[in-house]
C-alpha cells in the first residue's frame, strides 16, 4: 500500500483553459455589476427631480432643495462612472487587453457594497496570477505589469 509521490516537475499553475474560464466568469460578473450600477442612475435622477420639486414648494424656509438635488445628481454621476468602468473592464477582460485597466476596474468594484467587494477581491486574486498576466501580455504583445 505504498503510494508514489507526484513528480517533482509537476506544473502547479493554471492551464490556459482554467485562465480562460476564470476570465470568462469575471467578464460575466463585471457586466452584471456594471448594468446594475447603471440601473441605479435613473432612480437617483428621478429622486433628485422629485426631491427638488417637493422641497422647493415647502413652506419651511430652511429647506435646501438645490443641495438635495446636487447630492442625488452627484451620486448618480458616481454610479454612472463606476458602471461604465465595470462594463469597459469586462470587455477588456474578454479581449485580454489593458491589464492595468482591469485591475483598476476590480478595485473600483469594491466600492459597490458587499457583493462588489467580493467580486473585486476575486478579480484581483485572478488578475495578479502570473498565468493570467502572461495571457494578457501574450494577447496584445506588450508586457503586463
Amino acid at each position: 500500500m505504498s503510494s508514489t509521490p507526484p513528480p517533482l516537475n509537476f506544473p502547479r499553475g493554471w492551464t490556459p483553459h482554467q485562465v480562460a474560464s476564470h476570465l470568462h466568469t469575471l467578464k460575466i460578473l463585471f457586466y452584471i455589476l456594471g448594468v446594475l450600477e447603471l440601473l441605479v442612475v435613473p432612480i437617483l435622477l428621478l429622486g433628485a427631480a422629485g426631491g427638488y420639486i417637493s422641497e422647493s414648494r415647502s413652506p419651511n424656509p430652511d429647506a435646501a432643495p438645490a443641495l438635495l438635488a446636487a447630492i442625488m445628481v452627484g451620486a448618480g454621476l458616481v454610479f454612472a462612472a463606476l458602471g461604465t468602468l465595470n462594463i469597459i473592464g469586462a470587455r477588456r477582460m474578454a479581449e485580454r487587453r489593458s491589464h492595468k485597466l482591469c485591475k483598476i476596474a476590480a478595485g473600483a468594484a469594491c466600492l459597490a457594497g458587499a457583493l462588489g467587494i467580493a467580486l473585486g477581491v476575486y478579480a484581483l486574486i485572478v488578475l495578479l496570477r502570473p498565468e493570467v498576466m502572461a495571457s494578457f501580455s501574450a494577447a496584445d504583445g506588450t508586457v503586463a505589469a
